[in-house]
């Protein structure tokens, strides 16, 4: 542990941060992350409350952003859960930006220890708006991290709506279906669907279910568009909704 340091140090070093990783010198940061480690991995160095890994993960080459992961594992695995102001961890921005790789590597940090993995799911895993990591990869049609982090991270509720997952609705009610529908995702829906197949009829704050948001979209039903995938979303919600 490193001692502590005067003020003006720490904000110099957030500052160093922010300009290496706006110019791309990822080379320094992970020297800092060397040198100044709980004093680096903790700084906030910009308006949104990110530190020097939330920006990483969304635009850094995927060996920086390992080589950063590895240093803070080394010194503590919370550190990966650090949060900006709008409550969102390094995984949440991952996941948002469609970095699967990274997700992968952040996502198997928590799974690899079990008290850690229990935290992330209760506690943190959403941010103030309460979007999980699982969420906003359906918001951004990154299907491929929606799955993963489902099969790593989540069970399905089958058909038991009280006992769905907080990670796939957000503090309105909106859920992860409502997202992949409402942007137009169906191929995303579709597998939703199929692995927590209760949110065919989980309303929102207004009372919206997915299947009044598919209705709203008269260009859907056009004959060829779309694959055809919203045939198999309306049989879903039709079917789940009466069992």
């Amino acid at each position: 542990m490193e001692e502590d340091r005067p003020e003006g140090d720490h904000v110099e070093l957030a500052l160093n941060l922010y300009r290496n990783t706006m110019t791309g010198d990822w080379g320094k940061v992970v020297e800092m992350y060397k040198q100044h480690t709980l004093s680096a991995i903790e700084a906030r160095i910009n308006t949104s409350g990110d530190t020097a890994l939330h920006v990483a993960v969304s635009i850094a080459p995927e060996h920086i952003v390992k080589e950063l992961i590895q240093l803070i594992t080394n010194f503590w695995v919370p550190l990966l859960q650090l949060k900006n102001k709008e409550g969102n961890t390094p995984l949440h921005v991952a996941a948002s930006t469609g970095r699967l790789n990274i997700c992968i590597l952040l996502a198997a940090k928590y799974d690899s220890f079990s008290e850690v993995k229990d935290l992330v799911v209760k506690e943190l895993f959403r941010n103030k708006a309460g979007e999980s990591p699982l969420f906003l990869a359906a918001f951004h049609g990154n299907r491929q991290i929606f799955l993963y982090l489902h099969f790593l991270l989540l069970k399905a509720s089958d058909k038991d709506l009280k006992s769905i997952d907080p990670a796939y609705r957000r503090n309105d009610g909106e859920t992860a279906l409502h997202c992949a529908i409402r942007w137009e995702y169906f191929d995303l829906a579709f597998e939703i669907l199929q692995v927590e197949p209760s949110l065919a009829y989980a309303v929102n704050e207004l009372g919206i279910t997915p299947l009044h948001l598919l209705a709203s979209k008269p260009s859907v039903f056009k004959s060829g568009s779309h694959l055809g995938w919203w045939k198999s979303i309306i049989y879903y919600c039709k079917y789940y909704s009466v069992v």
